[in-house]
């Protein structure tokens, strides 16, 4: 039997299974391997899967579903936490080497962590699409998409916090995006306050998204004449987002522990020997 040591960790309701890259053995990782991990069922359950490597220090992620995804803003803040609890770092302000380029994680006083997420790229090249969409139309919401650390679609809607799977998934596989892409639901409460919910390529409805919240605060700011600091409420929890006088884009929120354990492999469900078939003829 294997056994997988892991710790997991929740920023704002987004949750993830970590691992250090040596407790694990690299010739069992593929997609149906991490997708059984982050079963809700009959695995652990998450989100997302993260693995730590180090010198230097970087961030591989893992969608629910086992695809590969550039980055996470929920998962470095728990990727920070994770190097903090296994005393991997020790200094106030650190780099990360992620599929999205380089993020430096600043450790605040009151236990948060401060992001810089970079640049907004609309560069219809950078999301996979031949052509801009922005300010587009489909079937009578306006779409605006960007890559933001990773691909995602900003929606304003008069609920962020409506029922989204269905509208979600359409256009997250919608033929405009050959790559698919993440779609956030955005409600302009006031100039300083978003509320916001997304759907995730890989993963479906998810309570929070660190880029997609970025992504939203961004073309809120650019678009309808919010302010360039908000604060972001979802659904277990809220992120500061200042967007600076270079159009760089800054996340501030928590990480939190949930759990250390070990994920025993003797069972999964993605690898059953389907020629044990006890189905009446």
């Amino acid at each position: 039997m294997n056994v997988l040591p892991y710790t997991k960790y929740h920023g704002c309701g987004n949750d993830f299974v970590i691992v250090h890259e040596n407790w694990i053995d690299p010739s069992k990782i593929d997609a149906s391997w991490i997708e059984a991990i982050c079963d809700r069922h009959t695995g652990i359950g998450a989100d997302g899967f993260i693995i730590v490597k180090e010198h230097p220090l970087e961030m591989i992620y893992y969608n629910q579903d086992g695809s590969r995804a550039p980055m996470c803003g929920n998962g470095i803040r728990c990727f920070s936490q994770f190097c903090l609890d296994e005393h991997i770092i020790d200094t106030p302000s650190f780099s990360v080497q992620t599929l999205a380029g380089e993020k430096v994680v600043y450790v605040q006083d009151d236990g948060r962590f401060q992001v810089d997420l970079g640049l907004p790229d609309l560069e219809p090249a950078k999301c996979a699409l031949k052509a801009p969409i922005w300010n587009y139309d489909y079937k009578g919401l306006r779409l605006y998409t960007l890559f933001m650390s990773t691909i995602h679609t900003v929606v304003f809607v008069d609920d962020a916090f409506m029922d989204i799977e269905k509208i979600g998934q359409e256009i997250c596989e919608s033929s405009l995006f050959p790559e698919q892409t993440n779609v956030n639901f955005v409600q302009i409460v006031d100039d300083r306050h978003l509320r916001v919910q997304t759907y995730e390529r890989g993963c479906g409805v998810t309570l929070a998204c660190g880029t997609g919240v970025c992504a939203s605060a961004y073309v809120a700011y650019q678009e309808k004449g919010c302010l360039n600091k908000l604060n972001v409420t979802m659904k277990k929890g809220s992120l500061d987002i200042e967007i600076d006088e270079n159009r760089r884009v800054w996340m501030r929120g928590p990480a939190v522990k949930i759990a250390k354990g070990e994920y025993y492999e003797s069972y999964n469900d993605q690898r059953i020997d389907r020629s044990l078939d006890h189905s009446i003829p």
